[in-house]
């Protein structure tokens, strides 16, 4: 007789006390006077180690159970599981680069090989090194081209951010005018979710999904994945037009439609050439950013121990991260337009920590999103406020 177990059984590893009882059933049913052994015997020992040696070998089974599924797989066995079923290639963390204004206000001469020059983020610490040999001479402003030291996007800065030499460099100062992105690797959630819109892409008929799923699935000239996270399709059209909107965890996705160097470009292409239908047009454009400022104040629990400028570095990130996720066009709840609601913000700060107490919020009240809009950070204005 096959027995066969339901797949959530099939799924949940053994642990070494399970496998342990299940030896003594066994070896009970067959007569052996288990109850007499005693504790630190020879038998007892052997029992002991093939329970610890089978549970391993159970969580190795359920582990590759799971994987065989999108809804369970996760870490690499979802990366492989997307790869060769679904032909999906998670992507990667990409490292923040940009560039820096160096202001040599002294007589020196400095010369730097690519990784010898170091500078850092005023606030986080996150350090960026020069991609490229330069010379910057006295009395000379030079950009330089930099990259972050580790990827994914805590590596992040807004303009003006990055400002403390790492390196020595008498009488020079150091800004970045323009913000400095980098992106995290996919997550397993949006890994998923990119396996089912690949789906959409199999029909020749340009669903929403194929649209939605080679704009995220785009890649540059060079091959590097753009950095596309939310994705907005026009309904139907009677003149056969499509518009999608595409927008970067920072907001707006840089570069220029027919060079597919750029972000955009890149993803204009994946959409012409992969999706749309023949007699149908498509407009392809960056979404447009909606500055979201929050200001308030936060009442938190002083046995938390951490300074103000902790405070409000946690809570700039946290919000930070939320908005970098909001729809295009917002939260629709139930006809347009949609909106970012006030008691969302809330969630988000008090949800930061354990140890905050209140968030009482000046701003932002319930903002409506135009189509085509997402909202992005601004400079907060939050005041802390530590209890007890």
């Amino acid at each position: 007789m096959i027995l066969l177990l339901p797949i959530d059984q099939l799924m949940k590893p053994l642990t070494r006390k399970q496998v342990r009882e299940s030896i003594y059933r066994l070896l009970a049913a067959m007569k052996l006077p288990v109850t007499s052994w005693h504790d630190g015997g020879a038998a007892k020992a052997i029992i002991s180690v093939v329970a610890a040696i089978f549970a391993g070998f159970t969580e190795v089974i359920a582990l590759a159970i799971r994987a065989n599924f999108l809804d369970t797989a996760e870490g690499i066995w979802l990366t492989l599981l997307a790869y060769y079923v679904y032909g999906v290639t998670r992507i990667e963390a990409t490292f923040a680069s940009g560039e820096v204004h160096l202001v040599n206000a002294g007589g020196g001469i400095f010369e730097f090989e690519p990784g010898e020059f170091i500078c850092k983020h005023a606030v986080t610490g996150r350090q960026y090194t020069n991609v490229s040999f330069f010379r910057l001479e006295a009395g000379q402003t030079l950009p330089v081209a930099i990259r972050a030291l580790e990827a994914g996007s805590r590596s992040s800065a807004l303009p003006g951010q990055i400002t403390v030499l790492v390196t020595t460099m008498r009488g020079v100062t150091c800004t970045n005018p323009a913000p400095v992105v980098g992106r995290d690797g996919e997550t397993d959630p949006e890994l998923r979710e990119r396996c089912r819109d690949s789906l959409g892409a199999l029909s020749p008929n340009g669903p929403e999904a194929a649209y939605i799923y080679w704009a995220k699935s785009a890649r540059r000239a060079d091959g590097s994945p753009v950095n596309v996270n939310r994705v907005w399709v026009s309904k139907g059209s009677s003149v056969g037009h499509v518009t999608v909107y595409v927008a970067s965890p920072s907001g707006a996705v840089p570069g220029t439609i027919g060079d597919d160097s750029t972000d955009l470009g890149a993803v204009d292409k994946a959409i012409r050439t992969k999706v749309v239908p023949v007699g149908v047009t498509c407009t392809v454009a960056s979404a447009v950013p909606h500055p979201l400022p929050v200001a308030g104040t936060a009442w938190v629990q002083a046995a938390a121990n951490l300074s103000n400028v902790q405070w409000k570095l946690m809570f700039d990130q946290q919000i930070d991260s939320y908005l970098s996720e909001v729809p295009i066009g917002g939260y629709v709840l139930t006809s347009p337009p949609g909106h970012i609601y006030r008691n969302a913000i809330i969630g988000i700060v008090e949800g930061a920590s354990k140890s905050v107490i209140k968030f009482d919020p000046v701003l932002p009240a319930d903002t409506e999103l135009a189509e085509g809009e997402v909202p992005v950070a601004a400079v907060n204005t939050l005041a802390v406020q530590q209890v007890g």
